[in-house]
């Protein structure tokens, strides 16, 4: 008999621990109403334990006949680590439960590295908040300005990316950026982030270049460049116009000389025509060729008889 109640009291402690050591994982919605069982054989007097606190005290959270515990709305601060044990036993035997509560996607960790028109925001997900997430939304807007905000395409980022470029900022510009996640619980919380575009260092090197030596410049020199570059404007035109009278005077006198040439000519030869020509007369009974040659003084040339 002696030896049964050592057996017994063995089994008894070996299933005690058995209970202690396993913890199952239960998990409900935020919002949600929800029911922890208690696994221990004993459920007179039972007490609640969540991560070292006794949860009897929390007004959501009841203790029922059955020595279950009973959850109302629960939110994420309910998550975590629940273990039951009875109040009064002289047994250190329990029983613990893991409650996951299932959110929306919680806060991104964000980093952005901007350019100077253009900006490459990057995050990390660190917990889905219990369901996959769907897809990313991310927008921007200037940070010293009150201006809605503007979304970033695409509207419905890919769950697998985790980096967006923006493009078509302005330089030298503080803008802020925001992203979150969406899963089917819908849309998780916000992260946000700022950052500063760099100055067109392109744009500063040609000022810069430009400006360069301003501070000495003499005006004096500046009138006299331009009175040169003006009197050179000047002589040129008129340059050009004298060309252009000589252009349109030159035929004239051409013709003029031209005609004072002829009339000699004419007055002597009555048939000079100014060139020499030949021309078609009738061929005679002594020419084996019908083509004749006329000379500039009238003179009419046969040709050859055979």
């Amino acid at each position: 008999m002696l030896i049964n109640h050592e057996l017994l009291i063995i089994v008894f402690v070996i299933v005690v621990f058995a209970a202690g050591s396993e913890v199952r994982n239960v998990s409900v919605d935020i919002g949600r109403n929800f029911t922890i069982k208690c696994a221990l054989p004993h459920l007179q007097n039972i007490m609640w334990v969540h991560e070292g606190r006794e949860d009897q005290q929390t007004p959501r959270f009841f203790i029922q006949e059955d020595g279950s515990l009973y959850l109302t709305e629960v939110n994420r601060n309910d998550s975590g680590i629940y273990t039951c044990m009875p109040s009064n036993s002289d047994y250190d035997e329990k029983a613990s439960i893991r409650l996951r509560v299932r959110t929306p996607p919680p806060l991104l960790s964000l980093s952005v590295h901007p350019s100077t028109i253009l900006a490459l925001v990057l995050w990390t997900v660190e917990d889905t908040g219990g369901y996959p997430i769907i897809c990313f939304t991310a927008q921007y807007r200037q940070a010293d300005v009150d201006e809605e905000w503007k979304p970033i395409s695409p509207n419905r980022i890919s769950p697998n990316s985790r980096q967006i470029e923006v493009y078509k900022l302005e330089p030298n510009t503080t803008y802020a950026f925001r992203v979150w996640g969406i899963n089917q619980l819908g849309k998780g919380d916000v992260a946000e982030i700022e950052g500063r575009t760099l100055m067109n260092n392109q744009d500063l090197e040609l000022a810069r270049h430009f400006l360069e030596g301003a501070d000495k410049f003499d005006t004096r020199m500046w009138l006299v460049a331009v009175g040169v570059v003006m009197g050179t404007l000047v002589v040129l035109g008129l340059g050009t116009c004298f060309l252009l009278y000589q252009e349109c005077r030159t035929p004239s006198e051409i013709e003029d000389q031209e005609i004072i040439e002829l009339v000699p000519n004419i007055i002597l030869n009555p048939g000079f025509e100014g060139n020499l020509r030949t021309g078609h007369l009738p061929a005679d009974e002594n020419s084996n060729s019908e083509t004749t040659m006329r000379l500039n003084n009238n003179t009419v040339i046969q040709p050859r008889n055979v």
